[in-house]
């Protein structure tokens, strides 16, 4: 299975679980000049920013850690771009990894 397909699968399947925990859908693949957030969730009163990590082959954990500091910095930028034009008062990063083990939610992954 090719990269694409896996993790659009991998994201397919973090918002069905998204909305079996109470979030609701705002927008998937939100794409900026300088980089896509996976799924974009309202989790009760807070705007919540998902980053996708599909790794069906690999151990739980090697998806989080692909989350480098690069990673962050473009995804709090798209975040800008997107709050810009929707503002929230209350936000987080999440990380729902995608393993051969199963699912694994991260909450404010980071800052």
């Amino acid at each position: 299975m090719s990269n694409a397909l896996t993790g659009l699968m991998g994201e397919m399947r973090a918002a069905a679980y998204a909305r079996k925990m109470g979030m609701k859908i705002l927008k998937k693949r939100y794409r900026t000049a300088h980089g896509e957030i996976d799924l974009i969730v309202l989790d009760g009163d807070t705007l919540v920013f998902i980053e996708v990590k599909a790794r069906p082959q690999g151990d739980l954990g090697q998806g989080i850690r692909a989350v480098n500091g690069e990673k962050q910095r473009h995804l709090r930028y798209a975040a800008q771009c997107f709050l810009s034009l929707h503002p929230a008062r209350d936000i987080r990063f999440d990380v729902i990894e995608i393993s051969r083990a199963g699912i694994r939610h991260i909450r404010d992954a980071f800052s």
